[in-house]
């Protein structure tokens, strides 16, 4: 069936679908590249790469470095500490697929960290692609679900699905759990849960999803044991890479600590209580004007929440993107990398998709927005408070 709908025709007469995917895939990928090697060309010294870096050596910097580490000599079995016994920043922060693989291929080809990594993720994001198109065409229809597509593929984060970084590994894990759930292929969820669990830090939002996906089918009386026992698998997912993390450096909570010590230089050594990231990113930020920014999210998630296209998107998407939403309330720091983790939320292109004018317009400000989010978050200047 899948193959049949690769086949099929595209509103433009005699293309078939494949060949209008390959054809986001590869433009995207050239705005992208493009774009990547401007900046590359301007990119002076730093703390990564010599000036005037070439492409694969610029899409190994920021958190790629620490995938880099992690593919060449794995995880540390004890914690950095400071002078206080505050642990440091750390290999432990990131999941283990993606350096694993990398590795692995790095092994197997002899080819460099550079050139694997950059690799595997435009691999994976062309796959991410098409599975999306999979996933969409069920609730929005042929047309729709391919402009919603393009929408991702041409987003302003789009220059991250093609570094040194897990997002596209992730995001592909992610989107075949996604199209088991609404196809009831349990096997493909029970398979790829954990794998996104392990490449992202997708587990507990997915075990969220399955709650509320099992909750629904038990409203309809449906088979609910296969979603019990994968929302068993998706929690034990997500519990599974800070387990290991504190059983391997004998500190039970290594993986809490290693991540709030990138949350240390923002807000010092004040204790860490849930929900509060948003507020004191805000004040931050913008110290004079934070309740109205809080304000401001807060009233754009209702308007996206409460317009009929939304509702459109289906029960899996709809509470997927709901329940990641909530898990990055409830843990995250907002700061500059807040654009690339919003992009788990992709089923909410559908949203635009169906408008052929707010597609057009979506596509020209993502062009455009990857100039920007490369300007201001991925090229490096002497003191950069700006990581992607």
């Amino acid at each position: 069936m899948a193959r049949r709908s690769l086949n099929r025709r595209v509103s433009l007469g005699s293309i078939p679908r494949w060949v209008a995917l390959a054809a986001i895939v590869v433009l995207s990928r050239i705005v992208s590249t493009a774009t990547l090697l401007w900046f590359a060309n301007a990119q002076p010294e730093n703390p990564w790469t010599a000036a005037q870096p070439d492409l694969f050596d610029f899409s190994r910097i920021w958190d790629s470095h620490w995938y880099r580490i992690i593919a060449e000599t794995g995880y540390p079995t004890e914690l950095p500490l400071d002078g206080e016994g505050r642990v440091g920043e750390n290999a432990w922060a990131f999941m283990p697929i993606y350096p694993f693989l990398v590795r692995g291929l790095m092994a197997l080809t002899g080819a460099p960290f550079a050139l694997v990594s950059v690799a595997v993720s435009v691999v994976a994001f062309a796959g991410f692609l098409v599975v999306t198109d999979r996933l969409l065409r069920r609730f929005l229809g042929d047309p729709a679900a391919l402009s919603a597509v393009a929408v991702i593929a041409f987003a302003p984060i789009a220059p991250v699905f093609q570094v040194g970084y897990a997002e596209s590994l992730g995001m592909l894990f992610l989107v075949c759990a996604l199209v088991g759930l609404v196809e009831r292929r349990w096997w493909m969820v029970a398979l790829f849960v954990p794998l996104a669990s392990l490449t992202r830090p997708l587990g507990v939002p997915l075990a969220l999803t399955l709650v509320v996906v099992t909750l629904a089918s038990w409203r309809k009386g449906q088979d609910r044991v296969p979603l019990i026992l994968l929302t068993v698998v998706a929690g034990a997912s997500a519990v599974a890479w800070p387990a290991i993390a504190g059983v391997v450096t004998g500190r039970p909570s290594a993986y809490l600590d290693t991540e709030l010590a990138w949350r240390r230089p923002y807000i010092g050594d004040g204790s860490h209580v849930w929900g509060t990231g948003w507020w004191e990113s805000a004040k931050w930020w913008f110290p004079e004007t934070a309740p109205w920014v809080i304000a401001a999210i807060a009233l754009t998630v209702v308007v996206i929440a409460v317009l009929p296209a939304t509702r459109r998107i289906g029960l899996v998407p709809l509470a997927w993107s709901a329940s990641y939403l909530l898990y990055l309330v409830v843990v995250l720091f907002p700061q500059s990398s807040l654009f690339r983790l919003l992009a788990p939320l992709f089923p909410l292109a559908g949203v635009v998709a169906r408008s052929r004018r707010a597609t057009a317009v979506s596509l020209a400000l993502g062009i455009v927005g990857q100039y920007f989010w490369v300007q201001w978050f991925w090229a490096v200047d002497d003191s950069d408070w700006t990581p992607p």
